[in-house]
């Protein structure tokens, strides 16, 4: 399934497995004669990146697999295979929760803010008392949230 005019690539690899850097390969790596060519390629894609662990030849219907079907190098066989991403961490889960609570509050906060201004500039006393103590009501349960959630060590 060679989808490209191009026969070989030298790749890069990072420790996961990723593809880091790709170059085009003109030489048939199966020919000893392109070995000084092949080697000078491969020594250029590991200078290219200071991540790349691994930098090999791979065919067309690999550099495929790794640009257009989410797969990286599998570190046993060297051979492509899907991406699986990790679990979030529960750190990662924290602050995931944590932008959402805060996606609540803030636009309501802000909108709170805005309104106060309009009260100070108009002089009107009792709307900015009030403006006040919204706000601090829904300061007070925009932490409570938080501190639940920082509490919560089931994430």
């Amino acid at each position: 399934m060679n989808s490209t005019n191009v026969d070989f690539y030298a790749a890069g690899f990072d420790k996961s497995g990723h593809r880091v850097v790709t170059k085009i390969c003109d030489y048939d790596p199966a020919k000893s004669k392109h070995a000084d060519k092949i080697a000078a390629l491969l020594d250029d894609i590991k200078a290219t990146s200071s991540d790349v662990v691994v930098a090999e030849v791979i065919s067309a219907d690999d550099f495929y697999k790794y640009t257009n079907e989410e797969c990286i190098r599998d570190t046993a066989t060297g051979k492509p295979v899907p991406y699986v991403p990790p679990e979030p961490t529960a750190e990662e889960k924290t602050a995931s929760a944590a932008a959402v609570i805060a996606a609540t509050y803030e636009p309501q906060l802000a909108e709170l803010k805005d309104s106060l201004v309009t009260a100070v500039l108009m002089g009107d006393d009792a709307l900015q008392a009030e403006i006040k103590t919204e706000y601090a009501e829904l300061v007070t349960a925009y932490n409570t949230e938080l501190e639940a959630l920082n509490n919560d060590k089931t994430m």
